[in-house]
């Protein structure tokens, strides 16, 4: 009888650290794509200062502001530099789960980052339970982004 009484004791404990390990998991890659679009943004905000202008997006999210001319896509995972081969990042991060999202808005000549995350308790500081309308942050699929920053001149 006793021993029964370890193993379910021990039972509880071990579900109660999975737990705990499973959300620290997706806490931490939730703060790495949010340091991701940061970092991003201190990138566009190198390209704007010296070019007067956000590079523009495409209809999939994506940059068009590298290679020759400014008019290739800057492919997640890939290199942003322009045409004077001024590199603004090494790398753009890329999220291995779901897609990050690059809008530019040429009337308010303003951007707009989004992400998805995990943790679906995470609101506020550009997280957003219910989603930003309009957004898909989905490899394949649809699935509305969670999070965003912008430029300063607009909201996400």
């Amino acid at each position: 009888m006793e021993l029964l009484i370890v193993i379910v004791i021990l039972g509880v404990l071990v579900a109660f650290a999975t737990g705990s390990f499973a959300s620290s998991l997706r806490r931490g890659r939730d703060n790495r794509r949010k340091n991701d679009v940061r970092s991003v943004a201190t990138s566009l905000e190198a390209y704007f200062n010296d070019k007067g202008i956000y590079p523009a997006s495409n209809s999939n999210g994506e940059m068009v502001g590298c290679g020759a001319a400014d008019a290739s896509v800057c492919s997640w995972g890939g290199k942003f530099i322009d045409k004077n081969d001024t590199l603004y990042m090494i790398l753009i991060p890329k999220d291995p789960a779901d897609q990050y999202r690059y809008y530019y808005t040429s009337t308010e000549a303003a951007y707009k980052l989004y992400a998805k995350l995990e943790n679906t308790l995470d609101v506020g500081s550009g997280a957003k339970q219910a989603g930003y309308a309009g957004t898909n942050c989905a490899a394949s699929g649809t699935t509305i982004c969670t999070y965003g920053i912008a430029s300063q001149n607009t909201e996400p």
